[in-house]
């Protein structure tokens, strides 16, 4: 059964992009609350039975959350900056330049809690890449994207190792930043961590992005929101609704074929490429999954089942910002440092409370205003003039 447009779209907004990215905000919270916010590789429980239970958490999350829930949040900044393009008229470039500038104190803001995994810095620079290929002609756009998403850098080192080449294109040394930042974690003042973490921080999480193909990743997939927004594709793909589900065939035979290969690469001299090749494929391949699967179930439930995630989506700024702070006074060592002694089974539980009070908030907000608190202040900074 089909919903009707009038269902799927309320006050120029696609009602369920904001349920896919309150969706993707909780797949990507809770694998933040599970890997502790980096602060610690986590303890289990002394209870047998717990203990179970949290090594069965951790398994589904490396299988179903690991880097599977962060591609649809990019791909849906990718469609927001189609529609801020849209909305600006002749003023999108400036507009679109001042969005991406005005995140960075938020990014800076979100790093002080959660130095190794901050995703607004990574999001300016490779917006500010993102907007000089949008202004290349539209039918460009797709296989731009689909280049990007094949990993070039990924695939040139896998050629230089085939030939016994010492020379490496994909490694950064993003590892000493990180223990630097986790060496003043651990023993500098307040005002070191600070310091440590916007810089050092940021510029390891960086190099990190670069080393995996994150960056690459996301250009891709920025870049092919974008395009879905502005070729119209994305609102016909939500309008078929159920009939979007033969193309689950298409990820799914990407993941299978990934298990399958990758155990004979493990012997060669690309191990280690092949390796993040068909993790990356592999991640973006359950994204797809899961985008297809919501709308599909969108179509044929209530719209108000939705509310939640739909109003947890739209303050998706003030949500990311909260959880990284609320996360950083839980398991950092210069706070409660929880990291150190909670299990997984319980960390868990406090992701549900924590998301729920955020959840109910949101929708508290949101009755009364027409933005999140962050989200206006983000609004006004993109709109200010400097005449």
């Amino acid at each position: 059964m089909r919903r009707s447009e009038t269902n799927i779209y309320n006050n120029n907004r696609i009602e369920v992009v904001d349920v896919l990215r309150g969706f993707a905000l909780l797949g990507i919270f809770l694998r933040h609350f599970i890997s502790r916010f980096d602060y610690s590789y986590g303890t289990h429980a002394h209870n047998r039975f717990l203990s179970k239970i949290d090594r069965f958490i951790e398994a589904a999350d490396y299988h179903f959350l690991l880097d599977k829930t962060y591609p649809i949040f990019a791909l849906l900044f990718g469609f927001s900056m189609f529609l801020v393009e849209k909305s600006s008229g002749e003023k999108s470039p400036t507009r679109s330049f001042q969005r991406l500038l005005s995140l960075i104190p938020f990014a800076c803001l979100n790093a002080i809690f959660f130095p190794d995994g901050d995703i607004l810095g990574l999001y300016v620079m490779v917006g500010l890449i993102v907007l000089l290929f949008v202004k290349l002609p539209s039918k460009w756009l797709p296989y731009i994207a689909v280049f990007f998403l094949l990993q070039p850098l990924i695939w040139i080192q896998m050629v230089i190792n085939f030939f016994d080449g010492n020379f490496s294109i994909i490694s950064y040394n993003s590892s000493s930043y990180i223990k630097d930042v986790e060496s003043t974690i651990a023993n500098g003042t307040i005002l070191d961590i600070i310091w440590t973490n916007l810089t050092k921080g940021q510029i390891g999480n960086f190099l990190w992005a670069l080393e995996v193909g994150r960056i690459s990743q996301t250009i891709g997939l920025i870049l092919l929101g974008f395009y879905l927004g502005k070729s119209g594709r994305f609102e016909v793909f939500i309008g078929r609704g159920t009939r979007n589900l033969r193309y689950l065939i298409i990820p799914f035979l990407i993941i299978i074929g990934s298990m399958m290969f990758g155990k004979y690469a493990l012997e060669t001299p690309v191990a280690k490429e092949v390796t993040l090749l068909l993790s990356n494929w592999s991640g973006l391949s359950f994204a797809f999954i899961y985008i297809i699967l919501i709308i599909f179930i969108y179509q044929i439930f209530p719209a108000h089942y939705f509310s939640p995630l739909r109003f947890y989506g739209r303050m998706s700024l003030t949500n990311y910002i909260s959880q990284s702070i609320i996360g950083g006074i839980l398991f950092a060592p210069f706070a409660l440092n929880g990291a150190a002694y909670l299990s997984t089974t319980s960390i868990v539980v406090l992701f549900t409370i924590v998301t729920v009070g955020q959840i109910l908030f949101s929708k508290y907000w949101l009755n009364k205003n027409h933005y999140g608190p962050l989200e206006l202040y983000w609004r006004r900074m993109s709109l200010y003039s400097f005449k």
